[in-house]
């Protein structure tokens, strides 16, 4: 089956002065968002709707991953202030996200009526005040939609994919129908705590064995690499 979704890591800065340990806790508040950038075919109360869902939606993923690989993880109230000390902040901002259309998707794919999710990302030490207690900052892009749709079975070489184009436009087994913005806000989360691990990899808070590795934006993914360097040794 081919994969209908993508999402991405980049401009990652790293702040001046790294932490010693893992945090006791992180603390995350809920990604913002503003109407405008919301490119979707709803508007008003359905508009207000669709972002508060999308905001409690990625902070649960986000909170559920970072409790597995990273630190104990728990959502900022709306009029709670976190606690200063061994403690990490995790906040952030959707920049776009763009629906697509679900009908070209699965008619035609191959990037016809595909989505689109960008957010902006910053890790804070709760135990130094000021600028130096940013200790990460990061970019996530990418979207659904560029597997071949229905269309695909009509040209001549569909008889060779007319079973992985049903699947792709098959919403229930994860498609065409079934891409958009809830795969790309599953696949934000995921790589947003793959970046945070493969930050506390490199400061030494966890082992590389139990690190993740984001995809990073106009890199190989991390398998591939190693499957570069081991191919590269034994020729």
């Amino acid at each position: 089956m081919m994969s209908c979704a993508s999402v991405s890591v980049s401009h990652m800065i790293l702040g001046s002065v790294p932490p010693v340990k893992l945090p006791e806790k992180i603390y995350l508040e809920k990604f913002e968002a503003v109407p405008i950038g919301f490119q979707v075919n709803r508007r008003g109360k359905n508009l207000s709707t669709l972002m508060n869902n999308e905001q409690t939606q990625l902070a649960n993923d986000i909170i559920i991953r970072l409790n597995k690989y990273v630190a104990p993880t728990v959502l900022v109230k709306a009029d709670e202030v976190p606690s200063t000390g061994n403690f990490w902040l995790l906040r952030g901002s959707f920049q776009k996200v763009h629906e697509g259309s679900r009908l070209l998707r699965a008619a035609i794919g191959l990037g016809f009526g595909k989505t689109r999710m960008e957010t902006n990302v910053q890790l804070i030490d709760l135990s130094r005040p000021g600028y130096d207690s940013i200790l990460l900052t990061l970019q996530t892009t990418g979207g659904s939609g560029m597997a071949p749709g229905a269309i695909t079975a009509f040209t001549p070489i569909g008889p060779f994919v007319l079973s992985n184009t049903l699947i792709n436009a098959g919403g229930s087994l994860g498609g065409a129908l079934g891409s958009g913005i809830s795969i790309d806000r599953c696949r934000t989360a995921r790589e947003i705590v793959a970046a945070i691990s493969q930050y506390c990899v490199q400061e030494h808070l966890i082992s590389k064995k139990k690190g993740l590795h984001p995809k990073q934006l106009g890199k190989l993914p991390y398998f591939f690499m190693s499957y570069q360097k081991i191919f590269s040794i034994h020729v």
